[in-house]
């Protein structure tokens, strides 16, 4: 008799079923959302292995939301492992562990790997997982997600002076020489996911279900961009925060630093905000520099794991890895 669950890849039409099972474990999603988070992602890829009940429909999946990255010299595909889930009454289902193991597998199997399309590696924040994860799905551990804030003011922060030669401004999308200053950017760095035009729009002027709010910093004269900045305000581990949720400055352009730190500060006044909060990890020179503007540093219980396919020094990811709260999508 054949089994009842078959271990397989998305097939298009899946996401009914898919979004069914969803959510009955998770806060509801719409399938507009799906799109556009899965099907609309810039790499064009879905990277979801599902569990097919021959009569229940989809019973669990194990997906990873895919981005290009820039990693050394060359551009890969990394995974985020995101809404993991298996229906209770099917956990214990085929071969020991269970199924949510055996899903991970399969998809490391279809999608991990060091060729040109593979993922190099997948990333999460596994609070709930970590333990399975770690013990059967090669989870290692890289960092704590330890947040940079500014408690709020009496009265609001006070304003910061900025160079008179930049302005800082709200757009609604971001343009075509967002993809310069990724660019120069990019050589600062050995890993990190690519923010260009197509990916910040993508994922923050499209997003569905959430608002952010875009900022450039540019020289008065002659319109060259410095920097970006992504506020959005959210109860994400501490209620009412204004959270910078991404940053493209150049790691020593001090004036646009100061004047988009300058404008994040007058956003959570304009806010109401509790608190002001970023994050950097720990290498990155961004972690000290915005100390250095009066960030504490604030411990949280969320940490961030690899799974590697490509390089296995941990060494790298913790040394070279440049990311923001925008490389979850916890915020």
């Amino acid at each position: 008799m054949s089994a009842p669950i078959t271990i397989r890849p998305y097939q298009p039409g899946d996401e009914h079923s898919l979004l069914q099972g969803h959510n009955q474990i998770f806060p509801e999603r719409s399938l507009a959302h799906w799109q556009w988070k899965f099907r609309d992602n810039p790499t064009g890829q879905v990277h979801t292995m599902v569990a097919a009940h021959e009569t229940e429909g989809i019973v669990g999946a194990y997906v990873t939301l895919p981005a290009y990255a820039k990693i050394e010299d060359r551009t890969r595909v990394i995974g985020q492992c995101v809404d993991l889930w298996v229906l209770p009454q099917h956990r214990r289902h085929g071969p020991r562990p269970g199924l949510f193991v055996n899903l991970g597998l399969a998809h490391y199997e279809q999608w991990g790997g060091k060729g040109e399309h593979d993922n190099s590696f997948h990333h999460g924040w596994p609070i709930a997982t970590w333990r399975i994860g770690q013990k059967y799905l090669r989870y290692e551990m890289v960092r704590d997600w330890d947040f940079l804030f500014r408690e709020m003011e009496p009265g609001g922060f006070a304003p910061r002076a900025v160079s008179e030669e930049l302005e800082v401004r709200a757009v609604d999308r971001y343009g075509a020489d967002v993809d310069g200053l990724w660019g120069a950017f990019a050589t600062e760095t050995q890993l990190a996911v690519i923010r260009d035009q197509r990916y910040l729009n993508w994922r923050y002027a499209d997003a569905h279900d959430a608002t952010y709010e875009l900022y450039e910093c540019r020289e008065r004269r002659s319109g060259r961009l410095r920097g970006l900045a992504v506020v959005a305000l959210r109860d994400f581990v501490i209620p009412n925060t204004c959270f910078v949720v991404d940053w493209l400055v150049p790691k020593d352009d001090q004036d646009a630093t100061v004047a988009l730190v300058a404008k994040a500060e007058e956003r959570a006044t304009g806010l109401g905000a509790g608190a002001l909060a970023t994050l950097f990890q720990h290498r990155d020179p961004r972690f000290l520099a915005f100390q250095k503007l009066g960030f504490l540093v604030y411990g949280t219980i969320y940490f961030q794991v690899v799974i590697p396919f490509d390089k296995h020094d941990t060494h790298f990811y913790k040394e070279q890895w440049y990311h923001t709260l925008g490389d979850s999508d916890l915020v």
